[in-house]
């Protein structure tokens, strides 16, 4: 049961920068919890609106590609790890890493928070 718990986590997870790169706004809101709370990696700290908000102008000049490293369940509480690439049409990809934790609301996994921070060892030349 937690094996499939994780790998539907995981790929929940993947969606969700899938849906911020291509402007899903609708079904990317509904994985987040209200009180959602996004740290990026540049100190900025948003709240739910605002990160969706910001990422309206950014739709087709990059994608955010993650890749889940891992799950760690926690009763009705998720952590999910993994490397998040922000890959721009006209400027040089950023390599992150990331935490994502989530609840389990009504039924629903949900995003309450995300870390993010530069990974300057995953660069290419660097590893």
């Amino acid at each position: 049961m937690t094996a499939a718990i994780e790998s539907d986590l995981s790929r929940l997870d993947v969606s969700v920068d899938e849906l911020a790169s291509k402007g899903d706004f609708a079904a990317l809101s509904a994985l987040l919890a209200d009180d959602f709370v996004y740290s990026h990696s540049t100190g900025l700290v948003q709240d739910k609106q605002e990160w969706l908000d910001s990422l309206k102008p950014l739709v087709g000049k990059r994608d955010r590609v993650a890749n889940v490293v891992a799950v760690e369940m926690h009763g009705d509480v998720a952590v999910v790890k993994g490397d998040l690439d922000v890959v721009w049409r006209e400027a040089p990809t950023k390599y992150n890493r990331y935490v994502r934790i989530y609840r389990l609301d009504s039924g629903a996994w949900r995003a309450i928070s995300q870390v993010t921070t530069p990974a300057p060892d995953r660069e290419p030349g660097k590893q």
